[in-house]
């Protein structure tokens, strides 16, 4: 199964906040005993240093949980969820990698299950109606005043679901003279898509993008632009709007387009995960997001880990939009090839300074 950029996959994503959604609603779970607590420890403690793509870090947290668990730490805690909470907490504080989570869904299907076809497509069914509803990831579409296009981008979905969106998307937009694309909610999805929408904004030869290094079998993925159907959206202003939500694979699409000189990032810095990775099963229905990779950017031959991308113009993220729209009337009014659409983007940034 492909890894999702730095979430697993979206329909395991999709899976998750389902049933989180039917466990608020539910009885409360059967209390832990501490041969099950221990039994889930042992389990990730494994899968971290099998599968981390820092086995030395995996190897440090290791020694401080089996010292925790020593301690007594985990011996109070009988609530499952609030056990997969701890866990998460702990991994986050003691290895920084904000990708790292543990949960815990009794309902939720373990990898080998998910082979059985009927299985599969009813979670494939699931996912479709749950993106569905959110425009698979693109829910706002507009052309604001002076003919400057939005477009809002809330996640990355599987290409061969979601390409089509994407380019009628990119259709609408394509005589605006000025973009802004909001990821102010992104929080991450597929590494295919977020390549597919960054190549409308170069022009037909391949641009290195971003490099996926996973530690088995020591592998370097390289991303590189590609061919798109319909107009692409070359040599027009571009902004794009970030926020501390903004995660994973939103932060990988505005950090490619910052480092290739390629759009102005307005807003606040990112949250700062770059690590792509996958789903473990941990037993007694705990299951963990393990990091297994690194994005490594052809230009500044690292990323955004821990430390989040950074924008251009910082404001506060409620900001973003009005500053962003403002840069491109007055961009556009500066550069205007004549008289008249001198006086039209005038006339438009007058109207929204008001």
């Amino acid at each position: 199964m492909k890894k999702q950029f730095f979430l697993a996959t979206l329909v395991a994503m999709a899976t998750v906040f389902i049933s989180q959604k039917m466990n608020a609603q539910a009885s409360q779970p059967k209390p832990l005993d501490m041969a099950a607590k221990n039994a889930v420890i042992s389990s990730l403690l494994l899968q971290m240093d099998e599968k981390y793509i820092f086995p030395k870090t995996a190897k440090a947290a290791a020694v401080k949980i089996m010292e925790y668990q020593k301690k007594g730490i985990y011996n109070m805690t009988t609530d499952p969820k609030e056990f997969a909470k701890l866990l998460t907490e702990q991994l986050r504080d003691l290895v920084k990698d904000k990708h790292l989570s543990v949960w815990y869904n009794p309902d939720q299907k373990p990898k080998d299950v998910l082979k059985d076809e009927t299985v599969e497509k009813e979670r494939e069914s699931k996912f479709l109606r749950y993106m569905g509803r959110q425009n698979f990831g693109l829910p706002k579409l507009d052309i604001l005043e002076g003919n400057v296009g939005y477009l809002k981008i809330d996640g990355f979905g599987p290409v061969d679901k979601v390409g089509e969106t994407v380019t009628g998307a990119m259709m609408y937009l394509a005589n605006t003279e000025a973009l802004i694309i909001d990821l102010r909610d992104n929080g991450g999805g597929e590494p295919d898509l977020v390549r597919y929408v960054a190549s409308y904004f170069f022009g037909d030869t391949p641009v290195h993008i971003n490099d996926l290094y996973y530690r088995k079998d020591n592998k370097n993925t390289e991303y590189w632009t590609i061919p798109v159907p319909g107009k692409k959206y070359l040599a027009k202003p571009v902004y794009v709007l970030t926020s501390g939500r903004t995660f994973s694979g939103g932060e990988e699409l505005a950090y490619d387009l910052q480092t290739q000189e390629r759009a102005t990032l307005i807003g606040e810095t990112t949250g700062g995960g770059a690590n792509p990775g996958d789903m473990a099963d941990l037993g007694n229905g705990f299951f963990a997001f393990i990091p297994d990779g690194r994005a490594i950017n052809p230009i500044t031959k690292t990323n955004w880990e821990g430390v989040g991308v950074i924008p251009d113009v910082a404001i506060n993220e409620s900001s973003a939009l009005r500053l962003a729209h403002l840069m491109a009337l007055q961009k556009l009014w500066e550069t205007a090839p004549d008289d008249m659409s001198r006086d039209f983007h005038k006339k438009s940034l007058e109207a929204v300074q008001q």
